[in-house]
Parts: structure tokens; C-alpha cells; sequence
């Protein structure tokens, strides 16, 4: 519910600039292209993952996942020289990773350690490297030439990548792992998303202008922790 209210607040505050979108129509030809994938593939997984797997045990997957993205989390508090957050982040994965159970429970929040969300992204832009071109990726879906070269950065942190380092031994476990994991991270995210897309979908008119304006405010309250500067006040 709080995505929905967050994603239906942000489309009733948008700024009158709309997002710089100069190749919308080849946008629009790869969203169509998610949806359809999304229409027909990913979105029956996530529905029947919500149907068949307990409220409780999807949270407690959602909590591992985001234990497990703490070198991205840490890799962008660093870049921004927030080094208090830089520390919560460790700590937070210290105590998840322990009294939280590998991450299954988010022990952390319970103790005063609040989340953060971070990442490559987000650190250029609080360095002021403009958003560029708003991007639709294959699979990934919204992005900007920012946000995109940020995910190579992330791609390098996050563990569940770390299948390159055994490319040359045959039949390795770890790769098998990893997949299933990144696998099973896909679903988790896009079922924590159900509620959002159908509300989004059926409150507007145009969804990929919705889902565009919608991921730049949002981008936007990450890097200003919330309090954008009084130029770019959007709320």
C-alpha cells in the first residue's frame, strides 16, 4: 500500500518541465516490449509467487535481497563521502547477517539503523552529473543515460555477479546458485510491485507517461534524500 500511495503522489505532483525524452518513439517500441514480457512471463510468476508463498516468507525474501545489495548501498555512500551512512549500512548488515538470520529478518531497522536506499545512480547525481535522456532498458524497464551507466557499477558490486570470477572451471555450483538467486530476486521485486503497476494502470491515461514521470521524481527523492533543493521542488 505505502508503494501505491508513494507512486499515486508522485503522479499528482509532477513538475510542470516534463522528463527529456528526445527518443520517445524507439522508448515506447522497447515498452511495448516489456509489457508484453511482463503481460505474458513475468507477471503470472509474481502473481502465482503471491498467491502460493506466505505474506510473512516474501518479506523475509525481500529483507535477504536487500541485505545481500549492501556493497552497492556501501559503494554509493562512499562515493557521496557520507561516511555515517556509509557506517549504518554496515552495520546493518552485520546485525541482519546475524541476529537477522543471513538477512531473512531486518533486525537493524528494530535497533534504530534505518534503511537507505543507494546506489551508483544516485551517487553521480548527487555529484551533479546531469539525468541525460530518459532510457527504456529491455527487462529493466525506466532508466536515464545516468542511472544507466550507474548500473555497471552496481553490476560490479552486487554479489550475485560474482559467477565471473569462476568462468573457467566447469560445472561450478556457484554459478547455478547465483542464477537461481538472481532469478528468484527478479520475481521478489516485480511481485513487491503487483499492487503499484495495477493501481498506476488504471489511474492514468498514457501508463508510459505515468511510469516516466514517475521514476524521475523518484530518482530525484533518492538523491536528495527527500528535500530536493528549492529550483527543482517538485512536491
Amino acid at each position: 500500500m505505502k508503494i501505491i500511495l508513494t507512486i499515486l503522489f508522485l503522479s499528482l505532483s509532477l513538475s510542470a518541465e516534463e522528463t527529456y525524452d528526445p527518443i520517445e518513439s524507439f522508448n515506447r517500441k522497447i515498452f511495448w516490449f516489456n509489457e508484453k514480457a511482463d503481460e505474458y512471463v513475468l507477471g503470472p510468476i509474481a502473481r502465482g509467487y503471491i498467491e502460493y508463498i506466505p505474506q510473512d516468507a516474501r518479506t523475509s525474501v525481500k529483507h535477504f535481497f536487500s541485505n545481500l545489495k549492501t556493497p552497492i548501498y556501501l559503494g554509493s555512500s562512499l562515493l557521496q563521502f557520507k561516511f555515517s551512512q556509509a557506517g549504518t549500512h554496515l552495520g546493518r548488515f552485520a546485525i541482519n547477517s546475524t541476529i537477522g538470520v543471513l538477512g531473512l529478518f531486518d533486525a537493524a531497522t528494530d535497533l534504530g539503523l534505518k534503511h537507505e536506499e543507494e546506489d551508483i545512480g544516485i551517487a553521480f547525481g548527487y555529484w551533479g552529473i546531469p539525468e541525460g535522456p530518459y532510457l527504456v532498458l529491455p527487462f529493466l524497464g525506466p532508466s536515464n543515460l545516468r542511472d544507466f551507466v550507474g548500473y555497471a557499477g552496481d553490476w560490479v558490486l552486487d554479489p550475485l555477479n560474482m559467477t565471473v570470477v569462476y568462468p573457467s572451471v566447469p560445472n561450478h555450483p556457484t554459478q547455478e546458485i547465483t542464477t537461481g538467486l538472481s532469478a528468484a530476486r527478479v520475481v521478489s521485486t516485480r511481485a513487491g510491485l503487483e499492487e503499484a503497476i495495477k493501481s498506476g494502470k488504471e489511474s492514468s491515461v498514457d501508463y508510459y507517461l505515468f511510469l516516466r514521470e514517475a521514476y524521475t521524481q523518484y530518482r530525484k527523492g533518492l538523491i536528495y534524500d527527500g528535500l530536493p533543493p528549492e529550483e527543482e521542488e517538485d512536491f
